[in-house]
């Protein structure tokens, strides 16, 4: 099944002679939470992972994208699960759409109700990212508690294009040291968030593109000039919801998965992105672990930082040259199995998912048809573009908020991780260090991965000493 929905509307001169509908008012339903473990989501044999999450916190949506008045609608009830070993007092939820890298409070809570009897929360930051909400009584380890919003979200107005990420309030990890609250601003990545099933209900205009991570399901129409979008997630970390206008769509051939390429401008590079989506996809498929979802939506278009990631999905920029395509692809294609699979806490230990995915894409080219005269020479002089850059010598285990400034934090992660990891392949072994990334992404499968973990999967591979240089390079296991 198709995760996008790309309508053509027909009978246009019909739709002349008739008065055009008018747009009902009303979010849709919110979706059965049997729908949590639909299989839809999964590449053949990989349904029953869902089965693992289902007794932990899940997302259950209804959302409504209004593009004349520039407003998502929605209603999130969060299953909320205490995993912890303690009883809970309070639960805190995160407001993504609120973090200042969107350069506005773009999201507001209307309404909340815990186990169905109204309740209040309190704004925590001062971006109104953090949302507590004190419990009545504490939950103990295992008990469950019903969270019920109504919320909106800002979104452009009569654009041809918007996506959204995270358009939910999120429950926060909660780790060793309590309710994780961060507001990271030095680094890409801003989020921290853990597996969960999401099962969604997306009200949208016909006239446009739909993509989100997930599977579809199925779709009504409205009879008003929108459709009702039923999607299931199976386990991800995180939702993203993109709405396009007149784009269009190549479906690459040759992968392991479904692969599709929706692009605005120069269909040249769309193709290009195509292509290396398909090779680097069946490549870390292979020798990394097999792709447990069943298919993979690559948005190509101009992208400021260069690409993104979400489970299922990825943002590409094909506003460059071709030699930069090819790099792009490939590293956000990485972030599947070094991100999606292997989870990792992209604030403490963002180079478990960064600095893996880029030594990841190196051994792509190094090791495919993509040749190993280009490796160094093409993929490379990307990372070296940063690892130049660095000023202050700091261990690549570095906590995104002790770095001194954004740049401090890409020479370091993007730049000095993968010099590092490449140092790491010579001195063992490329086929040694595939290996460890291989177990590595296995054991962590679908959970939050530690540089212990990492570690220990590598040193298993090989009869090297190698707490020295995690040590020096590191910073752990001194």
């Amino acid at each position: 099944m198709r995760r996008f929905i790309l309508l053509i509307i027909s009978f246009a001169l019909l739709a002349v002679a008739l008065p055009a509908p008018i747009r009902a008012a009303g979010l849709p339903s919110l979706p059965d939470e049997a729908l949590l473990t639909d299989p839809i989501w999964a590449r053949a044999g990989f349904g029953g992972l869902a089965t693992a999450f289902t007794n932990r916190t899940r997302y259950l949506l209804a959302l409504d994208v209004d593009h004349q008045r520039g407003v998502l609608t929605g209603k999130a009830r969060v299953i909320y699960v205490n995993a912890s070993s303690l009883p809970q007092n309070e639960v805190i939820f995160r407001l993504y759409p609120n973090h200042p890298v969107h350069q506005a409070r773009q999201m507001r809570v209307n309404a909340v109700s815990l186990n169905g009897a109204p309740i209040s929360g309190q704004v925590r930051d001062a971006n109104a990212t953090v949302y507590a909400i004190a419990l009545p009584a504490p939950l103990p380890p295992n008990g469950t508690a019903t969270f019920e919003f109504d919320y909106t979200i800002s979104i452009p107005a009569n654009s041809s294009f918007f996506y959204v990420s995270e358009p939910l309030p999120m429950v926060a990890v909660y780790d060793s040291s309590g309710w994780r609250q961060d507001v990271a601003t030095k680094g890409l990545d801003y989020a921290y968030t853990e597996s969960a099933l999401y099962a969604v209900r997306v009200r949208a205009p016909n006239n446009f593109g739909t993509w989100f991570v997930g599977s579809l399901k199925g779709g009504a129409d409205n009879g008003d000039g929108t459709t009702t979008y039923t999607i299931v997630t199976g386990p991800v970390r995180n939702f993203v919801l993109v709405q396009v206008r007149g784009w269009n769509v190549i479906e690459a051939t040759g992968a392991n998965v479904p692969i599709r390429i929706l692009y605005s401008g120069d269909p040249v590079g769309a193709q290009e992105i195509a292509q290396i989506s398909v090779a680097a996809f069946n490549y870390f498929d292979r020798v990394i672990s097999p792709y447990p979802y069943a298919e993979l939506s690559v948005i190509a278009m101009r992208f400021p930082s260069g690409g993104e990631e979400y489970p299922t999905l990825i943002f590409v920029n094909n506003d460059r040259t071709y030699v930069y395509r090819r790099f792009i692809t490939a590293h956000e294609v990485a972030h599947q199995w070094f991100y999606g699979i292997a989870g990792n806490d992209t604030l403490r230990h963002a180079w478990l998912d960064e600095s893996l995915t880029q030594v990841a894409a190196y051994l792509f080219y190094k090791y495919t048809a993509y040749g190993s005269p280009n490796a160094a020479e093409e993929y490379w002089s990307h990372v070296l573009t940063w690892y130049n850059r660095i000023t202050t010598a700091r261990p690549i285990n570095t906590a995104l908020d002790d770095f001194r400034d954004f740049n401090d934090y890409m020479s370091t992660i993007y730049g000095g991780g993968a010099v590092f990891l490449r140092q790491l392949g010579e001195q063992i072994g490329d086929n040694a260090l595939l290996a460890g990334l291989s177990a590595y992404v296995q054991q962590v499968n679908l959970g939050v991965g530690t540089p212990f973990q990492l570690f220990s999967a590598v040193q298993a591979q090989t009869a090297i000493d190698l707490r020295p240089t995690f040590c020096a390079r590191v910073g752990i296991m001194c």
